[in-house]
């Protein structure tokens, strides 16, 4: 199963960004906004994979998160299985509430909270999708192998129903825990091999080496300075901002909560956000100390790696 993006890291940086974002700031509630779609999107993916498991991998190789580039641009897939007989794009939708169905495609989900929201109809995303797959499979010389498309609800609990009696819910739109099961009916269609195994193990690698990764700056997404991050290191018991060191440990003034090693989190956060390299400087600058001396004790104790020299010196931070 390959995966060249890391939901995960995406989240934990978001969070980071979330946390140190001062809360006054215009973008914080934007910021929180996304922080919940991000939580929605690894829970989703999540039971995308869990799903999956019960695949047969001898005969099936699957793709998560590949963004190709065709001659309109990029485009992206969820998820991509591919077989000798046929290839399947999975498009996962991450909603909760109530799914409805209506004329000409319409789509609008009804939340928990009973607030309604439209959306582009996922058959048509996934259709496109397979459509330009299909083109760039072509442009790859590869044989015109069948593609077929699924758009999957990834939360179980989540209901889908018609708008009206006479609205359709498509066929190709499924719950997660139906996804193998489907993907199982599919195969039944297809007898006759397109690719041989070593043509099916050469267009995953093409696939894989195709990758167009994207660089996310979450400071210019948002429009937000460096400068409005706040620093200093959280209390790990009450959140309170900031603790002071003495003699080796961190205080909080707030609830008198005592830690040695508080400046953890606060270097993964910077980390996250500004990259896995750190000075003396900027390390007292961002956990709040003023003592060089005791900002090197603990660069050297939680980082692996340093170079340079004198003030040049950089450390290596890890996760």
């Amino acid at each position: 199963m390959y995966d060249p993006r890391n939901k995960k890291l995406e989240l934990l940086t978001l969070q980071a960004f979330e946390r140190r974002l001062s809360a006054n700031h215009p973008m914080k509630q934007d910021v929180l906004k996304d922080l919940k779609i991000k939580y929605a999107e690894v829970n989703g993916e999540n039971e995308i994979k869990y799903r999956l498991r019960l695949i047969d991998k001898q005969k099936f190789i699957v793709l998560h998160n590949l963004r190709l580039q065709d001659e309109v641009g990029y485009f992206q897939m969820d998820t991509l299985t591919l077989s000798n007989y046929f290839n399947t794009v999975v498009e996962t939708k991450n909603w909760e509430g109530t799914v409805r169905f209506g004329a000409n495609g319409q789509v609008t989900r009804i939340d928990n909270n009973g607030m309604k929201e439209g959306f582009q109809n996922p058959i048509d995303q996934v259709k496109i999708q397979a459509l330009r797959l299909k083109r760039w499979l072509k442009n790859h010389d590869f044989p015109d192998i069948p593609i077929e498309y699924l758009a999957v609800i990834s939360f179980p609990k989540t209901i889908i129903e018609r708008e009206t009696p006479q609205d359709i819910i498509p066929h190709e739109l499924i719950h997660s825990s139906d996804l193998v099961f489907r993907i199982q009916e599919i195969e039944k269609n297809y007898t006759s091999p397109i690719l041989s195994r070593n043509q099916l193990y050469h267009l995953a690698r093409l696939l894989e080496r195709s990758h167009c990764p994207v660089d996310v700056n979450l400071f210019e997404e948002y429009g937000v300075r460096s400068i409005d991050m706040v620093k200093g290191v959280f209390c790990t018991k009450c959140g309170a901002l900031p603790m002071n060191r003495f003699n080796g440990k961190w205080y909080c003034q707030s609830c008198k909560n005592v830690s040695i090693d508080a400046h953890k989190h606060a270097l993964r956060d910077y980390r996250l956000l500004f990259g896995e390299w750190i000075t003396n400087k900027q390390a007292r600058y961002f956990l709040g100390l003023s003592s060089p001396d005791m900002t090197k004790h603990i660069l050297r104790k939680e980082c692996t790696e340093m170079v340079g020299m004198n003030k040049g010196k950089k450390y290596r931070l890890g996760l």
